[in-house]
């Protein structure tokens, strides 16, 4: 396995907590196959997600309206108060004292300046907004490589949108939902609340970052890797989890494969013919995504897509486009 060629901070490697701007991989290298379910959890900084009426000695006050903030606007700043999470929103409030302020909010690309007058409610004041600081969800895991904590999951962008940094956390499958003619079908699972490591890209390969010392890896297997260029039709697998936290292994076959020299999302069709992963799923669900392609016991890529109107086809992703947006490569 060849090291990591540069570094950002000298100081990162003393503490043992480097992060590297390019890996290489030998193709008999072997890396951690995922399968597992995590909870993925996204900051996306205040957004409005709603708004309500204030009712003050028999007065209904809609501080929003004035300052024409609707659904959708991110909060970036409350007077000189940066605001980058609901903590931070309402710290900045309390400091108003109720008086009229200075709002900053952005909307698609464009930024606004208005002024607002919070009004006090019972034990605070409120701009009459709903909203959110984070986006969370289920996916899966693909891949982990020991040597630098790295691991990349779901093999898609979650929205365009843009995000902050973000945490994984373990996931307890407990209940499928089946497809229907009309609506994919899902994974239910149970969030906990200890991270597992951080999320430092949401890219179209996929929600990719790094791994702290909560995240265990005992009963990963180690496999070889190939490129897409290796890669045939006919049989495969893939790996994943669709009760409690155990990964299964459901047999595929590749059907076609998209000869590709940038990243695409859609490089590998196929079609699931395990008896058991259909009685239990209906096929591929949402919660599936990332989970690992394997053939001939070397991991390949991961599941990206399902088609709707049938749950037993879908698309993977080529490993190396994953891999690439954590600066690793495979070298021949």
């Amino acid at each position: 396995m060849k090291k990591i060629i540069t570094f950002i901070s000298i100081l990162f490697v003393m503490l043992g907590l480097f992060t590297a701007n390019a890996y290489e991989l030998a193709k008999d290298d072997k890396i951690y196959v995922g399968g597992q379910a995590i909870g993925i959890k996204l900051n996306t900084g205040v957004v409005v997600v709603g708004s309500y009426g204030i009712l003050e000695n028999g007065k209904v006050h809609k501080p929003w309206e004035s300052a024409g903030i609707i659904e959708g606007d991110q909060i970036t700043r409350l007077n000189q108060s940066q605001i980058t999470d609901i903590k931070s929103l309402l710290r900045a409030l309390e400091k108003t004292n109720g008086k009229e302020c200075e709002i900053e909010y952005k909307r698609k690309n464009q930024t606004f300046e208005k002024r607002i007058t919070p009004v006090l409610t019972a034990d605070s004041y409120s701009l009459g907004l709903y909203v959110k600081d984070s986006i969370l969800g289920v996916g899966t895991l693909t891949y982990y490589i020991k040597e630098i904590n790295a691991y990349g999951s779901l093999g898609h962008q979650i929205t365009s949108k843009d995000y902050y940094a973000g945490e994984i956390y373990e996931a307890k499958v407990n209940q499928i939902i089946k497809p229907t003619r009309t609506e994919a079908g899902e994974k239910r699972a149970s969030i906990d609340s200890k991270s597992i490591g951080t999320v430092e890209q949401n890219t179209n390969t996929g929600v990719h970052g790094y791994t702290n010392s909560n995240f265990n890896y005992d009963k990963m297997e180690a496999l070889e890797m190939k490129t897409r260029d290796e890669i045939r039709l006919g049989e495969a697998e893939i790996w994943t989890c669709i009760k409690g936290t155990s990964v299964e292994k459901f047999k595929i076959n590749i059907t076609s494969l998209a000869k590709q020299s940038t990243k695409d999302i859609k490089g590998i069709t196929f079609e699931v013919v395990d008896e058991a992963l259909l009685e239990q799923t209906g096929g591929i669900i949402q919660g599936m995504s990332g989970s690992p392609i394997v053939q001939d016991n070397k991991i390949i890529g991961a599941v990206t897509h399902v088609l709707i109107n049938n749950s037993k086809k879908g698309y993977g992703i080529y490993l190396e486009f994953m891999l690439e947006d954590m600066g690793i490569t495979i070298q021949e």
